[in-house]
């Protein structure tokens, strides 16, 4: 683990897939704490719930944040154990700290992992989104029109046309554009954001393909030029 950990410790993000077949949370957990130790840096631990860490004696004693209380200070070490999408609010606006995200259902952050440029311990590679110019710009446009939540009938409207851009590129997936999203957006906006891929997928029938998850997305994502 040792090469590993030096490894990891060039990166600000570590993303820490949950296994199939062999299980990645227990060693996921300690990494998070070498990650701390290593960087002599203060360790925050991020759980959907408080019992969710103190379930573990080497979580028990520290601080922790939850879905209801809490924010962790910047600059230090996020330990995100096994977090829900609503928790991952508040690692979402700091600047300067390392997170650590240790998944709990295999995949669910992949598209988060992308986005940021997350380090991969399972397959030791830095993840990348390959976002081309035409992507970014779209995708850059359906944020802009959630700034108020994606309520009024003009903000649907230009968030489809921004859709159908994507689509027609190729270039539509939609765990990014939520991932996409959540870098700025409130759950509850995105609850709302959800309605309306549903809307647009349902418009473009036997065009999208279903994934391994259930949800319907285009067979690949636009890709650098």
């Amino acid at each position: 683990m040792s090469g590993q950990l030096e490894e990891v410790l060039k990166h600000r993000y570590i993303y820490v897939l949950r296994g199939t077949e062999k299980d990645t949370i227990q060693t996921g957990k300690q990494l998070g704490l070498a990650v701390a130790r290593e960087h002599r840096a203060h360790l925050t631990v991020v759980a959907p719930r408080k019992d969710s860490a103190t379930h573990h004696p080497e979580l028990a004693k520290l601080d922790i944040v939850t879905e209801r209380s809490g924010y962790p200070q910047d600059g230090g070490v996020v330990l995100a154990w096994c977090p829900t999408y609503k928790v991952m609010e508040k690692v979402q606006h700091l600047e300067h700290s390392v997170v650590v995200l240790v998944e709990w259902i295999p995949g669910e952050f992949d598209a988060w992992a992308k986005l940021v440029g997350a380090y991969n311990v399972v397959t030791g590679q830095v993840m990348n989104a390959g976002l081309s110019a035409e992507t970014s710009k779209a995708l850059e446009g359906i944020v802009n029109e959630g700034y108020n939540g994606w309520t009024k009938s003009t903000d649907e409207l230009m968030t489809l046309s921004y859709l159908k851009d994507l689509e027609a590129a190729g270039a539509y997936d939609r765990e990014l554009v939520l991932a996409y999203a959540r870098q700025s957006e409130s759950e509850e906006s995105i609850e709302r954001l959800k309605k309306l891929l549903n809307k647009f997928e349902a418009s473009q029938g036997p065009l999208l393909t279903t994934s391994g998850s259930g949800s319907r997305t285009s067979r690949k994502w636009g890709t650098s030029r």
